[in-house]
């Protein structure tokens, strides 16, 4: 059975590598459009109101609505289908009181939360989803959360399923072949199967990295195809130590053929404003990921010079040194940075740091980071995997196409906050309603739950038609609450084995042979744009002490757009660049013309004259050259983390004051752009 399921996964993925793309068309045969009242329903703690709560009309109601107040109310209608399948869900309500979260349970089975933006002019509807109704009757419950939001009418219609098409292209042009043809496998099979993943334990855990994996070998026969890892260690500049990280990545995909996922849970110091930038001997204790729990402020990281800019640059320093290891093992790497941004909702909800200050921030620090793990470190090797939710907010916190390959949602269903405590209930529902809102959300992007806590049965997944790219539960914490993978009140062990025995999962045996040198690449970037050239070239005279440059540039249609943004300035600038050399282009945002370079192909030279023993500014290398390199050394001595001989701390005075700052960085950074 599993020999004729893997060549049956390879024919597949075979038979579909001669399109740029994998599609699943599915339709409803059901003819449905009722309208259900909430108030004919049955109530528990909730009130009815003939208008507002105060005795106030409300526009656009049907009727009376139906008011939930405090958490743990319900309001459930029962509703009748013809037969069994997937049906869109519209409710409509009224929200005067700020965006709203509450629970959708169906038939008693929770499907996630759902969430409503304020709204003072009367009822409106908005779309829930789809979701799978069985044949006859089925309960639909709202169950509230944070309260205070006026239920109508909930409608019931017939699926209409998106096209699940993906282009065979990824966001940096530059990609090595490796990472290509990982992606050119998980497109081929986009919709046709699921691939099993597991996210290992952290150092120091309660048990070894291999405890999950050894327990699904044995409970299953296989092991998964996708191995979850945490730079929470390896690239921590506070606390962290070398735990193996990159060590135990290479050995997944080179020893053993596997798939290489990663988060990164970067920390900062609780305090600080008396943090001196470069001590790494930080107490665990006194670095946090929580936005209570530090002074750090996000927003700071977009200012050139900053100290929290120096602070996070050194941050992505440590992160690029271990993706540069992978790169040159050729590995190919999931890489889902600054994840769950948005945290409970909104602007104001994030569990992390990285979404403190917002999304417009969040944004800009996302793009930060893309341009230089991409460009500044030349790391190729990068699948970007950015982390959603389902909110009517969530797509205010996407940094756009161009820096995003992957769609994550990370499930966490079967624990019950509504009433303020945890309630642990198994739930394997594979959440449909929310993996078609973000195939909506983010048109031409492939999903993947990329944490859960249950996986969905196969039943679950197929009847529901939620074709999620990968599944890969968080690792058993210690606990009965955190045990995701052995637990049966989140994995029953039956399921978990039905599941990665059967046809429609892919598992780390299974995977094409060779994966990242052999797997074809045929459809591969068949709508890519076309390139740009640029040359850029820097000459200083004898007599000068002082760098005058002088830029030459010619472009065309660019390969990638990326954006950098100063959060107290109104100008974006566009920067791209090839080898260590910098080519810039700029648009002020009030402008209607902007220009971008960018390009696999491009090429950037750097010539420059000085007489020997003459001050270069800006040449901290003391290579003769004045370049992006010159601006990492210069980082890193502010930093401590490097130090400078006599004719380099000449050449870093940009300022000419005898005092190596920020300063003279930031106007180093100027002149690389060629606006000083």
């Amino acid at each position: 059975m599993k020999d004729w399921k893997k060549s049956l996964a390879v024919v597949s993925a075979l038979a579909m590598m001669t399109t740029a793309t994998a599609s699943l068309n599915l339709n409803a045969n059901a003819v449905t459009n009722d309208i259900y009242e909430f108030e004919d329903g049955t109530l528990d703690g909730a009130t009815i109101y003939s208008g507002d709560r105060d005795g106030n009309a409300v526009d656009n109601a049907s009727g009376d609505l139906v008011f939930l107040e405090n958490g743990g109310e319900t309001a459930t209608v029962t509703v009748s289908v013809p037969e069994t399948g997937m049906y869109n869900l519209t409710i409509a309500t009224y929200t005067p009181y700020g965006d709203k979260t509450h629970n959708l349970l169906i038939n008693d089975v929770d499907q996630g939360q759902i969430s409503f933006v304020e709204n003072t002019t009367g009822v409106v509807e908005s779309a829930l989803g789809m979701y799978k109704l069985n044949e006859g009757e089925n309960t639909i419950t709202i169950k509230s959360s944070w309260g205070w939001t006026y239920l109508d009418y909930i409608q019931v219609s017939d699926a209409e399923f998106p096209e699940l098409s993906v282009e065979k292209t990824l966001s940096d042009s530059q990609a090595t072949d490796e990472t290509k043809r990982l992606m050119s496998f998980l497109v081929d099979n986009y919709g046709e199967h699921i691939l099993s993943g597991q996210q290992e334990i952290y150092m120091y855990g309660p048990h070894d990295f291999e405890y999950e994996f050894e327990y699904i070998k044995e409970l299953t026969g296989s092991y998964p195809a996708i191995r979850g890892f945490d730079f929470l260690n390896q690239a921590n500049i506070l606390y962290g130590s070398d735990d193996g990280t990159t060590d135990r990545m290479i050995d997944w995909a080179n020893n053993k053929n596997g798939i290489v996922t990663a988060s990164w849970h970067v920390t900062v110091p609780c305090d600080f404003e008396n943090y001196e930038l470069g001590v790494t001997q930080v107490d665990w204790s006194n670095a946090t990921y929580v936005p209570s729990e530090t002074d750090f402020d996000t927003a700071k990281v977009l200012e050139e010079g900053s100290k929290e800019n120096l602070y996070y640059m050194a941050c992505l320093e440590s992160l690029a040194s271990c993706i540069q290891e992978l790169q040159d093992a050729n590995v190919p790497i999931i890489l889902r940075p600054l994840h769950e941004a948005e945290g409970s909702g909104g602007e104001d909800g994030s569990w992390f740091w990285w979404g403190k200050s917002g999304s417009a921030v969040y944004k800009e620090l996302w793009k930060l980071t893309y341009e230089t793990l991409t460009e500044t470190y030349g790391l190729h090797n990068i699948i970007w995997e950015w982390n959603s939710y389902a909110y009517s907010t969530s797509a205010d916190w996407y940094p756009g196409d161009e820096y995003v390959d992957i769609i994550a949602y990370d499930k966490y269903n079967c624990t019950d906050w509504s009433t303020g405590s945890a309630v642990l209930t198994h739930n394997d529902s594979a959440i449909s309603g929310t993996f078609y809102n973000l195939v909506d959300m983010y048109p031409g992007k492939m999903v993947a739950m990329s944490e859960n806590d249950s996986v969905p049965t196969l039943e679950n997944l197929t009847s529901e038609k939620a074709g999620w790219l990968y599944f890969c539960p968080w690792y058993d914490g210690g606990s009965e609450s955190t045990n995701f993978l052995t637990n049966p009140v989140f994995n029953v062990a039956d399921d978990l084995k039905e599941l990665y025995q059967s046809d429609y999962c892919i598992n780390l045996e299974e995977l094409p042979e060779n994966l990242y040198t052999s797997y074809s690449l045929d459809g591969w970037g068949e709508q890519s744009p076309s390139t740009t050239e640029t040359t850029v070239t820097t000459t200083v005279s004898e007599s000068e002490s002082t760098s005058d440059t002088t830029t030459s540039e010619s472009n065309s249609t660019s390969d990638t757009t990326t954006s950098e943004s100063n959060s107290t300035s109104d100008t974006t600038t566009s920067e791209s660049n090839s080898t260590s050399d910098t080519t810039t282009s700029e648009s002020n945002s009030t402008s209607d013309t902007t220009t971008s370079e960018s390009s696999p192909t491009d090429t950037t030279t750097s010539e420059t004259t000085i007489a020997d023993g003459e001050t270069l500014l800006g040449d901290v290398t003391c290579d003769g050259d004045i370049k992006s390199n010159d601006l990492l050394l210069l980082k890193k001595y502010l930093l401590g983390t490097e130090e400078l001989s006599e004719q380099a701390l000449k050449n870093a005075d940009m300022t000419q004051d005898n005092d190596i700052k920020s300063n003279d960085l930031l106007l180093l950074k100027k002149v690389l752009l060629g606006i000083e």
